[in-house]
């Protein structure tokens, strides 16, 4: 996400603007850039003394975390707007609710959109994550409200018995067709247990009988999992021996 980010933060220092407010009153310092008391994505310039209100581009909001003399308009969820929450009215495009930020898709938990000055690209999460549009991340589709686990893994978590959860914790199950990748069965806070899928290292292959990574010779049907690959030598590039 780290190169999503970039790119608003030099669109936002490119487009955002600035204005003459309706009062003209003196900075309070030498500083250059400053919150606005109410909006979370306006701010206020000193220039040559006097205050000017500033706004960043839509969807965007002022970092008041940043140096006063940098400007910097960030995606929401990464500031604090608990005290200023007013915002300027959205400029809706298609799949954007406003011109920048990540939008949770329509209809499938796992894709979102980047919106760059109204206009959407849609990206998929990893495999077995859901696009969570509280943190704007890739998070397990348990922890993500419109996303619905099971649907989403075709994997139903059965009742575990009291010894699984004495020898495992979180019960796990083989995923079909792939010696690698599994289910856990975490506990949500409603009580029930949902699945999340995972993969083994690199070099290993998920055991049945152990609820467990292993070597790939110690698990019936998965001995030529990794064919001509040196399953050793991946384990030792992935630092386990």
């Amino acid at each position: 996400m780290q190169r999503f980010e970039a790119a608003f933060f030099l669109l936002a220092a490119l487009t955002a603007l600035v204005h003459t407010g309706s009062g003209q009153r003196q900075c309070p310092s030498a500083s250059l850039y400053y919150a606005h008391e109410r909006n979370c994505d306006m701010y206020y310039k000193c220039e040559n003394g006097t205050l000017r209100e500033g706004i960043c581009p839509d969807g965007l909001v002022f970092d008041d975390r940043q140096s006063p003399d940098v400007l910097k308009c960030e995606l929401p969820f990464e500031i604090d707007c608990s005290y200023r929450t007013a915002l300027q009215p959205p400029q809706s495009t298609e799949h954007c609710p406003r011109l920048y930020g990540l939008y949770a898709h329509e209809t499938d938990c796992t894709r979102f959109w980047q919106c760059v000055e109204g206009h959407a690209f849609a990206f998929y999460c990893p495999e077995g994550l859901a696009y969570n549009e509280y943190s704007a991340h890739c998070d397990w589709p348990d922890e993500v409200e419109s996303c619905d686990s099971e649907s989403l893994l075709g994997f139903r978590c059965p009742q575990p018995t009291d010894q699984e959860l004495q020898d495992f914790g979180d019960p796990r199950y083989p995923y079909p067709g792939d010696c690698r990748k599994h289910y856990v069965c975490v506990l949500t806070p409603d009580g029930s247990r949902k699945p999340r899928l995972l993969a083994c290292d690199p070099g290993l292959v998920f055991n049945p009988r152990t609820s467990s990574c292993d070597d790939p010779e110690n698990v019936q049907g998965c001995q030529g999992y990794y064919n001509n690959l040196d399953a050793r030598r991946l384990r030792e590039l992935f630092g386990r021996r």
